[in-house]
């Protein structure tokens, strides 16, 4: 109702602005204008790129009345010393309502680069009008910059800032055909990247992320403004070499002090592997976050691409089999260019050894691990371990390595962890974390129920959050209990946030009695709360569909999208998990 209201009381204001203009119209005097009425184009251009090919290139000018042939002069500003040579008139032949003034230049003498301000004028005002412009003011060069083509980038930039996950999508590149191994992308934050939403960036020109890889072995990226404002102010980003620059360092002292702040140009793949080698900042800053957080952004030249060797794993928990035997679980996500892998439960005083074990093929109690499977390592022993899981290429050469820390416990005397059983698999909605009102849902596809193999009320959905797991009790009347204090992964304002539902945070408040999470015909329902002792952010209206039967896996890894920008910057108002640079900024 409020909507229609409005709209018709904006078609009454439009109506009224209407008559007024009507009435002010009829009492304005028009102005007789007489002779040909000679003008420029509002449509031209602002800028005229040159070309080394050809030697001129022409403004159209246009008059009104085309009766008789017309000789009007016309005046051209040039800079001292330019290339450029204009006529002094423009001639009309009978009949004709457009004409040419053709401007020369040397193409020999074009700097690449170089932009002259450039203005013509119609020289008699009695051939001109008062309803078309006289003078026309534009920029002629050429552009030092050619396309190369598409080129394929790998973001951990703004992702990194933000806490989401790297992503991968083709932005077109140029290089600079002045100064050799300059590139830079065009608008690699606008349209084409994969987080934005309409309106999260300026369409009003263009952005550029320009490379300096002039020196293959140390590339870096001059400070640039990305385009983007997601609501914390526009936001740019720059190498972390940019920082020291700034601080009067010279390029030669950061090479030496600091070689692992830049990137390196090998095999047409420009990459970045140092994590928190970029800063990030907003209304004109650029050194306020850590950026490239993981040390992943890449760009890859037309004709090449970005080796994915990267290696994660998500800890599922330790358990005890039927035999007494403890044990870790967990699942890997391996690169798509890694062919096989093995792991092992390793310390740290043994990490070393076993990697070079099993890279001489010598170490018995590695296991064979593969993508999004979960596997198991036993251990006897309490104490902090390392999951080492170690990838190798076609070849047979180590191409990615991760060493995970986790906490192995055996409970003497105490009842067995919980055994789960994986029962189906599932996509969840996180409201929270999304913007319903414009049905734009964060989804979380491919995630495990599991069910406790000795207490079938008790369930849990991994992996959910920020890689952590969601376990709930289901009720004899389907209503659903989430036991409170669970750790979400996320950190707020005041540190980590936890969660549990609506009914168990409020004590089973009766004004929220329709709020009560629910199961039915295989829909999960969850009314979240993310709380910590000073911070809530509301109520989620969450769903967990089932999608299939998992009973043949133990559990399903699906490569996420991430934590949904719309939570960390609409709910949270925070960049989560990043501290400030506050750091040194010389030599």
């Amino acid at each position: 109702m409020n909507k229609i209201l409005k709209y018709s009381l904006m078609l009454l204001a439009v109506g009224c602005a209407f008559t007024a203009c009507k009435d002010e119209d009829d009492q304005r005097p028009i102005i007789p204008v007489e002779g040909p009425q000679v003008f420029f184009s509002s449509e031209l251009p602002e800028t005229i790129e040159l070309s080394k090919s050809t030697n001129s290139f022409s403004i159209p000018v246009t008059r009104v009345d085309s009766v008789g042939a017309l000789t009007v002069p016309v005046t051209v500003t040039l800079p001292d010393g330019s290339i450029f040579t204009a006529p002094k008139s423009v001639t009309f032949a009978d009949g004709q309502k457009t004409t040419n003034l053709v401007i020369s230049y040397d193409p020999n003498a074009i700097v690449y680069g170089d932009y002259t301000d450039i203005t013509v004028q119609i020289g008699d005002e009695n051939v001109t009008t008062p309803y078309g412009n006289s003078a026309f003011t534009f920029s002629a060069g050429a552009t030092a910059w050619v396309s190369m083509g598409m080129a394929t980038f790998r973001d951990d930039l703004v992702a990194g800032t933000y806490g989401a996950d790297p992503i991968t999508y083709e932005v077109e590149i140029e290089k600079n055909i002045v100064e050799d191994g300059i590139y830079r992308l065009v608008n690699p934050y606008g349209s084409a990247y994969p987080y934005n939403d309409p309106g999260d960036w300026d369409t009003t020109k263009d952005y550029y992320m320009v490379i300096d890889a002039s020196d293959p072995d140390y590339v870096w990226v001059p400070a640039f403004e990305t385009g983007i404002n997601w609501g914390d102010g526009p936001m740019s980003i720059g190498s972390f070499v940019q920082l020291y620059l700034d601080n009067n360092n010279t390029l030669d002292v950061i090479k030496a002090n600091k070689p692992e702040l830049f990137g390196q140009l090998k095999d047409g793949v420009i990459s970045f592997p140092e994590p928190k080698s970029f800063l990030a900042g907003f209304d004109g800053a650029y050194d306020s976050y850590y950026s490239n957080n993981r040390g992943l952004t890449a760009i890859a030249l037309p004709g090449s691409r970005i080796a994915d060797y990267t290696v994660g794993y998500e800890y599922l928990g330790r358990f005890i089999d039927t035999t007494g035997q403890y044990y870790v679980e967990g699942v890997p996500s391996l690169g798509g260019d890694i062919v096989s892998a093995k792991a092992a439960l390793v310390t740290a005083e043994t990490l070393e050894e076993v990697y070079a074990a099993i890279l001489a093929g010598e170490y018995d109690e590695a296991v064979d691990v593969t993508d999004g499977e979960t596997f198991r390592l036993p251990f006897d022993e309490t104490g902090t371990y390392y999951v080492l899981i170690v990838g190798f290429d076609e070849e047979g050469n180590p191409v990615g390595e991760l060493a995970s820390k986790v906490d192995a416990v055996i409970e003497t005397g105490e009842e067995p962890e919980t055994q789960w059983e994986a029962l189906y698999v599932g996509n969840y909605y996180y409201d929270l974390l999304s913007n319903p009102k414009e049905n734009k849902f964060e989804i979380d596809e491919g995630l495990t129920l599991y069910r406790d193999a000795d207490n079938h009320a008790h369930y849990q959905i991994a992996p959910w959050g920020n890689q952590c797991t969601l376990e709930f009790i289901l009720n004899e009347d389907n209503s659903i209990t989430i036991p409170a204090g669970q750790p979400t992964g996320i950190s707020g304002a005041h540190g980590e946030l936890y969660v549990t539902d609506i009914q168990t945070y409020t004590g089973n408040d009766e004004k929220w009695a329709n709020y009560v999470s629910n199961y039915k015909d295989g829909v999960f329902t969850f009314y979240t709360v993310f709380y910590n002792e000073t911070d809530e952010y509301g109520v989620g209206h969450d769903t967990f569909t089932l999608t299939g039967n998992a009973e043949v896996k133990k559990a399903v890894k699906v490569a996420k999208k991430g934590m949904a920008k719309p939570f960390f910057l609409n709910k949270m108002r925070v960049l989560a998990e990043h501290k400030k640079f506050t750091g040194r900024t010389t030599l």
